[in-house]
């Protein structure tokens, strides 16, 4: 890190306030001169870095996936308030500039970002062109068709295998993830919805089998000499009627060991895939279903999932960092080897995780209380007593986080995030009404 940022000037572009602050020690450490934040998507909740800031706001009343947008936006056409900032704390224009792991762009106001994802690797996230890539990788995936969404209607049943179809949108509007612009249609009621809902944002859709058994994810993270394959994450998607409802996720669950493996082989045939064919480097995930057959891909996202952090906390590596790193074409001093089993050995040893959904109007600001689960369901626990989580809250989220002696490892976390929902809808008026897990199916 020192070959890369000693002696320069940083600048830290994207996401709320707060999110930049876990940051600052190291970057300082590493011999960083000055630094300064630009965030796009407000604040955030908890500490404030004492650093130059400039906030850009998004409006009121964006969806989850329409903040990360607009924060995208923002970066590659920075506000004139974003550019006199910049003028003011790097004159000469020699600073670099660390993003998000969901920044578009090479530059910011004519400052290098270290690194940026690029045209080709954001295309094989679309919903559409992923069974295709599991093709040319050898990976066996469900039988899918892409139609215009006119045509979805008539393919649907021949997919179906008693339980329905789901129906994902392509990106002609953008990239999508946490369960939005996906639908799970098993009559006339919820193809009507479906429809309906698609019609704004798409051209064409992927139809695939709905898989009843645990969503879960397995991250690869692609160096010049191989891909270091993770851990299984399990990815909270509850159920609300027929709606996905993505509320985290967890690294508590294990699968049995014969889908472990099978998970594990999938990544490491889309990292090499996603490095022969688009030269990628850095993390990406491969999102599924654990059902009675074993694990079945669904999605390839050529970037972060949410488990990453998770995993990375374990061991104490800084793995936004390491990944702006990895996909600027530096070396980060580990081979692929050495960064999988450093990985791999931490987040089994300690497991971490929790439930949290974002897109929740008027929610109070609560910063690291805790909770304790006890007979009556959850409550807020005593200071100095019992805790089974602590919650923090504001700007349009509620976030849970699992003390890891309270979790028991194996099982799916799932129904004890129904059970904090629960407890939030009478405390905080989330407002989500009741939510059901997803059944662990296993093989």
């Amino acid at each position: 890190m020192r070959t890369v940022f000693e002696g320069r000037r940083v600048v830290l572009a994207g996401a709320v306030v707060a999110a930049w602050s876990e940051h600052l020690a190291l970057l300082s450490s590493v011999g960083v001169t000055d630094m300064m934040i630009v965030a796009t998507e407000g604040r955030g909740v908890g500490p404030m870095p004492d650093l130059e800031t400039v906030v850009v706001e998004p409006p009121e009343g964006l969806t989850f996936m329409d903040r990360i947008h607009f924060g995208i936006t923002a970066l590659a056409s920075p506000p004139p308030e974003v550019c006199e900032a910049l003028e003011r704390f790097d004159p000469n224009g020699e600073a670099l500039v660390v993003g998000t792991f969901l920044n578009t762009t090479a530059e910011l106001a004519g400052r290098p970002f270290v690194s940026h994802r690029r045209p080709e690797w954001l295309a094989l996230e679309d919903k559409v062109v992923v069974d295709a890539f599991w093709d040319r990788a050898g990976i066996d995936h469900q039988p899918s068709v892409v139609v215009d969404l006119a045509d979805a209607a008539t393919a649907a049943p021949e997919l179906d295998r008693g339980g329905g179809t789901v129906w994902a949108a392509d990106a002609r509007e953008g990239f999508h993830g946490g369960g939005s612009q996906t639908y799970w249609v098993t009559g006339d009621e919820t193809r009507t919805r479906a429809i309906d809902g698609l019609a704004t944002v798409c051209d064409r859709v992927r139809v695939m089998p709905f898989l009843d058994g645990i969503p879960c994810s397995v991250h690869g993270i692609v160096l010049p000499d191989g891909t270091a394959v993770l851990r299984p994450v399990e990815m909270v998607t509850l159920r609300r009627g027929n709606d996905f409802v993505y509320a985290g996720c967890a690294t508590f669950w294990d699968p049995p060991s014969s889908v472990r493996r099978q998970m594990r082989r999938v990544a490491r045939l889309a990292g090499a895939q996603l490095a022969d064919e688009v030269d990628f480097r850095g993390t990406f995930t491969v999102d599924g279903v654990v059902s009675a057959d074993g694990f079945w891909p669904t999605e390839l996202n050529p970037r972060f999932g949410a488990g990453i952090n998770t995993i990375a906390r374990a061991s104490g590596l800084p793995v936004l960092l390491l990944n702006e790193l990895i996909a600027g074409g530096h070396d980060i001093g580990r081979s692929s080897v050495q960064l999988e089993r450093e990985l791999v050995d931490g987040a089994d040893a300690h497991r971490g995780g929790g439930t949290w959904i974002h897109g929740l109007p008027d929610m109070p600001t609560i910063e690291a209380t805790p909770v304790v689960e006890g007979a009556d369901g959850f409550r807020w626990a005593d200071a100095d007593g019992p805790r089974t989580a602590t919650v923090i809250a504001g700007n349009g989220f509620v976030r849970c986080v699992y003390d890891p002696a309270t979790v028991p490892i194996g099982p799916s976390t799932a129904p004890l995030a129904t059970r904090f929902w629960d407890f939030a809808d009478r405390e905080l008026n989330t407002n989500l009404g009741p939510l059901v897990p997803a059944p662990e199916v296993l093989p």
